[in-house]
């Protein structure tokens, strides 16, 4: 019974869904609220060679991020080893319009 639980758990779950081991989504937008501005909006995972992951998140507050936000985990066991790749920025000429 439980194994055929697990296979139709496994065939009705999305692509790249089920990840028993690394970085969850969570923690990706956890390490994201905290250090960023970025609302996030979707998350794209790629595998890189090593065993690291990169993240690529989509910010709904584009002011500061507007080509989103990409982050690095080179240890897929620990979210601590996890950084930030792409640097906030600022566009002081939009401020000046303000005035």
């Amino acid at each position: 019974m439980l194994r055929a639980a697990l296979v139709l758990l496994t065939v009705l779950a999305p692509a790249g869904a089920i990840r028993a081991e690394g970085i969850k989504e969570y923690q990706i937008r956890r390490l994201l609220m905290l250090k960023t501005e970025c609302t996030v909006s979707g998350l794209q995972v790629e595998e890189l060679e090593g065993g690291a992951s990169r993240f690529r998140a989509g910010c709904e507050n584009v002011s500061h991020y507007p080509d989103g936000v990409e982050i690095q985990c080179p240890n897929t066991e620990d979210d601590r080893e996890c950084r930030i790749l792409t640097a906030r920025r600022e566009f002081p000429h939009l401020r000046a319009l303000q005035r």
